[in-house]
């Protein structure tokens, strides 16, 4: 990265449990949310954005360029540019990589990035009906687990896959158990004393428009920008054209967001965190596998929300007099055999550490993504750390964990973290199907 990358905002919406208060709302519905609220917090003028990353798993049935839908919702102009990202659980952290690349090695000035996921809805596919069944009965397959959960290769649920290298690695019930239930109370602490009001923008959902955001000012579509001219006289026939008014999207039809006096109801606060956990209640949790450790409790649920966060370049930010919340700094990544999930955040974390010559010692916010308890458990005892030095405010154990979403904002809380201490250096990192791992520098001055 050649320029740096500094984070002017950040926004995300509340996180909903599978079929709960966001299970309205599809991916690029809420993904367009987060994008107009960054925006907002940002105060940069929408036709500024050179390009939109969002990250989004299951893609089935959200119709076409979701990253396109999302940036149309939010209001951004025809001429900005965009691309749907897909590393599974890397897929918003890879949002922001892209953008900080974008910016410093090919001179783009403003770049949103982040991650969607509408859990709820994720459709059911019936894979081979499209030349018909010959004989026999067919089966409906959940793309949610098929696209998003599944491993390919051994055919194991995520959770069945890490009953087994629980087993291997001598991961305990108890520490799991401890680990997560210490997630949610930090979750419900952190959320009673207001620590996230920096991330979250609550949601005004519209009580009798299902499907709509309620909000002051509806956004109108973005000031096109003109991105490369052709002659002496600063114009390009090219780009001289007027589209035929019926080929235009109306966003009357697709946007999701109505204003004026209509009744609504809040939703401010993450809906999966569960207050009332203790560890006797954890303890009597059936596991999801026979005579596994993983159980509902040590692992996180099935989630709806997303996350974005407004990029630029630190010239950009200078030159339009903009506060920068914190720098990315570098990412690293890695890979290993893909059942082993919870050693990849770790060996992508030591990677980024190698690199910059430094210790886990030297890093003063540590968020590591709980794709389950064991993850994150895992990933400190591998780097030397105490377990109780990641996830201060608790992790997606009790947050929760919509797939596409859970990278952006990992990397969006490690700055926030880092504000409210006076500055330092912030690691996020998050492992994802196939055996992946990866890991953000973050810097606050």
């Amino acid at each position: 990265m050649q320029i740096k990358t500094v984070v002017l905002a950040t926004a995300r919406t509340p996180f909903g449990r599978l079929g709960g208060v966001l299970a309205a709302f599809p991916g690029p519905v809420l993904g367009g949310e987060a994008i107009r609220a960054a925006l907002e917090r940002a105060k940069i003028d929408p036709a500024d954005v050179d390009h939109v990353f969002m990250g989004e798993v299951l893609q089935g049935g959200v119709g076409q360029a979701p990253a396109r839908q999302a940036a149309y919702n939010a209001g951004l102009a025809k001429t900005v540019t965009f691309e749907t990202v897909n590393k599974v659980c890397a897929s918003g952290m890879i949002a922001i990589v892209h953008g900080a690349r974008l910016i410093g090695d090919a001179g783009a000035s403003v770049v949103v990035s982040g991650g969607m996921e509408s859990m709820s809805n994720a459709p059911y596919a019936a894979l081979n009906a499209r030349f018909g069944y010959r004989f026999g009965d067919g089966a409906l397959v959940d793309l949610m687990s098929y696209d998003g959960l599944l491993d390919p290769y051994s055919r194991l649920t995520m959770a069945q896959a890490q009953t087994r290298v629980n087993d291997d690695l001598g991961i305990t019930r108890d520490v799991q158990d401890e680990f997560a239930f210490t997630s949610h109370a930090r979750a419900a602490k952190s959320t009673g004393e207001g620590a996230f009001k920096d991330e979250i923008v609550a949601l005004k959902i519209a009580t009798k428009a299902k499907g709509k955001l309620v909000v002051d000012r509806v956004p109108v579509q973005a000031r096109p920008r003109v991105p490369v001219t052709v002659g002496g006289n600063g114009t390009s026939r090219i780009w001289q054209h007027e589209s035929a008014e019926v080929l235009v999207p109306d966003s009357k039809r697709f946007s999701p967001y109505v204003g004026g006096d209509v009744p609504f109801t809040v939703v401010d606060k993450d809906e999966p965190i569960r207050a009332e956990a203790s560890l006797e209640s954890m303890a009597k949790l059936a596991p999801l596998d026979k005579d596994g450790t993983v159980t509902a409790g040590n692992a996180p649920g099935v989630n709806d929300g997303a996350c974005a966060l407004v990029l630029a370049s630190e010239d950009y930010a200078r030159g339009h007099g903009y506060e920068a919340l914190g720098e990315i700094v570098d990412h690293a990544m890695a890979a290993w055999d893909p059942a082993y999930l919870a050693l990849t955040p770790a060996m992508a974390a030591q990677k980024l550490l190698d690199k910059h010559g430094l210790k886990a010692s030297d890093i003063h916010v540590w968020e590591v993504n709980e794709a389950f308890a064991a993850v994150a458990w895992s990933t400190a005892n591998r780097l030397g750390l105490d377990p109780k030095a990641l996830n201060a405010l608790g992790g997606a154990v009790a947050l929760g964990h919509p797939i596409g979403a859970s990278g952006a904002r990992i990397t969006a809380s490690v700055v926030h973290q880092l504000r409210r201490r006076g500055g330092g250096l912030g690691i996020a990192s998050i492992c994802s199907g196939g055996g992946q791992g990866d890991a953000v520098l973050v810097r606050v001055n």
